[in-house]
């Protein structure tokens, strides 16, 4: 008799697995983690140095970086300059697994023969859901903190660049995170709770850097390790990234379109713009909403799925 519990622990076999596709001795992980942190981190970075000295020679030396945008810079040039980075970050995961590891780049995302976009979408619909409700709740509880800031000449052109470069950067952090490094971490350990636990933390590090952490680094730190592990939890209990790929499409979109803050690592004119980043009410409404979401897609949407199949 097959269980549920049978039917999970395969599909996360299965999806670990994976990472014993090409040439995996440690040497090759040690390569190319290095080379994908030159490419992202040092590289990647070159496009807003230069454009914070450009800053600097045209504005003295008092010119500043204020929640990652360029004082005096138009919101859309310091997004585009951040975002380059993580083009250079999917180049560095695809140079890794395809040279180095010598396997094919969709073992990253899924077993099957084919990446299940309709999987993908379901993810990315039912988390812009509930953070839009979220932020609906947020809305009415505290009147005024959403304020509109819509300006049609920068938000037209910027929506474009948004839909094209917002899903580079969320799946490059998606096939880096719950991609290579947990299948990678999944050739020592098949502990659905450890590898969890490990990507929350790997994730969460690097995003203490966004100044938004700064408003509350204990909360803002329990969000992102949040994050990351429920992602990684459904990954594992899937046996395919998708899910996990739509979900943090639609959280960035969402931040950069239609609801962001002052002190954003993405800087963007959204029609909104929230006053104040109150830590105390979004990490708490974004981890029950995390609940939800993974709830939903091992509960009744995942019943559903099986019974269509």
């Amino acid at each position: 008799m097959v269980t549920h519990r049978t039917v999970i622990k395969e599909n996360m076999q299965d999806y670990l697995n994976l990472a014993l596709q090409g040439k995996n001795e440690w040497w090759r992980y040690v390569l190319a983690v290095l080379l994908i942190l030159f490419l992202w981190q040092i590289i990647g970075a070159i496009p807003s140095a230069a454009l914070i000295l450009w800053e600097m020679i045209n504005h003295g030396l008092q010119a500043g970086v204020s929640a990652n945008v360029l004082l005096g810079m138009d919101t859309t040039v310091g997004f585009l300059a951040i975002m380059l980075a993580s083009v250079f970050l999917l180049l560095g995961i695809f140079l890794a697994i395809r040279f180095v590891h010598q396997r094919s780049f969709r073992t990253l995302i899924t077993p099957n023969r084919a990446i299940a976009w309709g999987r993908l979408f379901k993810g990315f619909g039912v988390w812009f859901g509930l953070v839009a409700l979220m932020s609906v709740v947020e809305a009415r509880l505290f009147p005024g903190r959403y304020i509109w800031s819509l300006d049609l000449k920068r938000f037209i052109p910027f929506v474009f660049l948004a839909l094209i470069l917002i899903p580079i950067q969320t799946s490059a952090e998606e096939l880096f995170f719950r991609g290579y490094i947990l299948q990678g971490i999944g050739l020592r350990s098949h502990k659905i709770w450890l590898l969890s636990a490990i990507s929350g933390v790997l994730f969460g590090l690097p995003h203490l850097l966004n100044p938004e952490a700064a408003v509350n680094y204990a909360l803002l730190g329990l969000y992102y390790f949040a994050f990351g592990f429920a992602l990684a939890y459904l990954t594992l209990r899937d046996g395919q990234l998708e899910l996990a790929l739509g979900a943090h499409a639609a959280n960035n979109l969402f931040t950069v379109l239609f609801a962001n803050t002052t002190v954003s690592a993405l800087p963007s004119p959204s029609l909104f713009t929230i006053s104040v980043l109150d830590a105390v009410y979004s990490v708490p409404a974004a981890l029950i909403g995390m609940v939800i979401f993974v709830g939903l897609f091992t509960g009744p949407l995942k019943q559903r799925e099986d019974s269509a199949d």
